[in-house]
């Protein structure tokens, strides 16, 4: 991802355990990287992840991301294990959808 240079920028946090004792998470000037054995590492970033943020990260009913975040028509979509944040470039808004 590009080390400090890089999307994702500077390390803010040490790889800490999640609270739920599956997964391993690093918090960035711009990012997360979260890992779990399931699910590997996975980046999160922007609007994507400040909404999963405001859900209550991998305790949200999304639970753990399962993908990076990608392109998909009028914006970008990271899919979790039980749903979808979908980012609208356009309005900058971010909905949920459950899978």
């Amino acid at each position: 991802l590009g080390r400090e240079a890089g999307l994702l920028g500077y390390p803010l946090t040490d790889e800490t355990k999640t609270p739920d004792g599956v997964g391993r998470f690093n918090h960035f000037q711009n990012g997360s990287i979260y890992w779990t054995p399931t699910t590997g590492a996975r980046e999160v970033h922007g609007p994507i992840r400040a909404r999963w943020e405001s859900l209550g990260w991998e305790r949200s009913a999304l639970g753990y991301p399962v993908t990076d975040e990608y392109a998909v028509t009028g914006g970008r979509e990271s899919e979790f294990q039980k749903g979808f944040l979908t980012l609208n470039t356009a309005t900058n808004t971010v909905t949920v959808r459950m899978k």
